[in-house]
């Protein structure tokens, strides 16, 4: 009797597990979170790193999905030293007093096309928290999946830059992050 318990328990266990949302951290090296924004008419681009966080994630299980990520503003690059400098400066990311940028997911929906969802949640630069959605691809591989967005902000919505005259209001994000399952 007791080990029939013990295997109806140990079924009921791993049916229910089965579905469970697996939790899973993004690969520094072969992950990138990039921007574009025109500065004098000339299209800019720039990156961050210092990717961590932790991405809930199950297709079949999105309710459950969740993502809490964060770059080092500190990490901020676009090839030059001076503006770089400046980007870190007060005018900019202020990254003395502001050294993170977070995203945080409230909710994650499965969009029309395969392997594309809806992230709702808020966008933190400066700790100024902006709501924000956007479409994103998850294909899964080997390890993880490649979560993959391209989506725009407004700067100024976070006080970066303030009211430069010169620099384009709109920025593009894109996002690529490649992970593997989180071991304890």
């Amino acid at each position: 009797m007791r080990r029939i318990t013990f295997l109806m328990l140990l079924n009921v266990c791993f049916i229910s597990n089965k579905g469970l949302t697996q939790t899973y951290i993004p690969v520094e090296k072969s992950s990138s979170v990039k921007f574009y924004i025109n500065n004098f008419g000339i299209s800019t681009e720039g990156s961050f790193a210092g990717i961590k966080g932790d991405i809930d994630f199950n297709p079949s299980k999105l309710r459950d999905a969740s993502f809490d990520m964060s770059v080092d503003a500190e990490t901020v690059f676009t090839r030059n030293k001076t503006r770089d400098t400046h980007l870190k400066s007060r005018d900019y990311f202020y990254v003395e007093k502001y050294p993170t940028i977070y995203l945080i997911s409230k909710s994650i929906s499965k969009a029309p096309l395969k392997n594309q969802y809806w992230f709702e949640g808020e966008l933190m630069i400066k700790d100024l928290s902006r709501q924000i959605k956007f479409l994103f691809t998850a294909e899964p591989d080997k390890t993880g999946f490649l979560f993959k967005a391209d989506f725009s902000i407004n700067r100024r919505d976070y006080f970066v830059g303030n009211n430069s005259l010169v620099l384009s209001n709109n920025v593009a994000i894109q996002l690529s992050i490649n992970t593997i399952k989180k071991t304890y």
